[in-house]
């Protein structure tokens, strides 16, 4: 399968990546955030397990499409860039985040066993539910 651009079932972007991961069908939207694959059905086991671990926002914010596929908000976390994530406190009051990352000096490289960058949180910047692009952008990401 080759990869290619899709009409996001969430926001209706034309900007929601469909590709293939160890021959599992998978959408990231770059319009609003959010991410499934084709094993991510409402009420499987998949679905179950995955959100004993994950963060109450996230599940009051997810998305089930048509064919009862579940849609979470992306976590992107890039080294030398940042991390672009949710938050907020509540399904109405959320949005998302940027916060860059900065190299570290040589005495926190061996205190963060040595990690060349760690996240600034002089940097944190937030954005509007329908942001999710520029937060990519604040973070260099695009």
């Amino acid at each position: 399968m080759n990869d290619k651009l899709v009409i996001c079932l969430n926001c209706g972007s034309d900007a929601c990546y469909e590709y293939e991961q160890q021959k599992i069908l998978i959408w990231s939207c770059m319009g609003c955030g959010f991410t499934s694959n084709e094993l991510m059905i409402e009420g499987s086991q998949l679905v179950t397990e995955t959100e004993e671990v994950m963060p109450e926002l996230y599940k009051d914010i997810r998305f089930v499409d048509d064919k009862k596929q579940v849609w979470y908000p992306t976590v992107i976390n890039v080294q030398d860039k940042g991390t672009v994530f949710v938050n907020g406190t509540n399904k109405d009051n959320w949005g998302w985040a940027g916060i860059k990352a900065v190299e570290t000096t040589d005495e926190e490289k061996t205190k963060l066993k040595g990690a060349a960058y760690k996240s600034d949180p002089k940097t944190l910047k937030t954005f509007s539910k329908d942001q999710f692009d520029e937060a990519c952008h604040y973070i260099g990401l695009i």
